[in-house]
């Protein structure tokens, strides 16, 4: 669920992108995972879905393994449009809450970008097929 004002346009770095609406503090929330926007698959219902659903989900749900189980996230909002950087503008704040801080201020209009290869076990496949 992202916790500031973003809107959608067309971004340099790929496709659509999450933009913000508003500015942005170095170390503010940004993002945080929240059960009742963002929706948990496991890859065993994922399977059963046609396949232009699970094209759709591959594309914009991230993929985390836990233990012997591996899941994927949706985000409900414009999250689900964040592309990647090397050195983005957000990351995780790595204390298990699945929340991501500002690592900069960021100015309103600025596209918001995450590094896949820290969250996303599918970051690769997507990376090499995105471009």
């Amino acid at each position: 669920m992202l916790l500031v004002k973003t809107f959608l346009k067309f971004s340099d770095i790929h496709g659509v992108g999450c933009f913000t609406s508003e500015d942005i503090k170095v170390g503010q929330a940004v993002w945080k995972f929240d059960p009742i926007l963002d929706v948990e698959l496991d890859e065993v219902k994922i399977a059963a879905f046609p396949e232009s659903v699970r094209s759709f989900l591959h594309m914009y749900a991230y993929g985390q393994q836990t233990g012997l189980m591996k899941t994927f996230i949706l985000c409900g909002d414009h999250a689900r449009h964040m592309n990647h950087s090397d050195k983005p503008n957000l990351v995780e704040a790595g204390d298990g809450n699945a929340l991501n801080l500002a690592v900069r201020d960021i100015k309103a209009g600025e596209e918001l970008t995450c590094d896949y290869n820290a969250f996303d076990t599918d970051a690769t496949f997507k990376l090499q097929h995105n471009q």
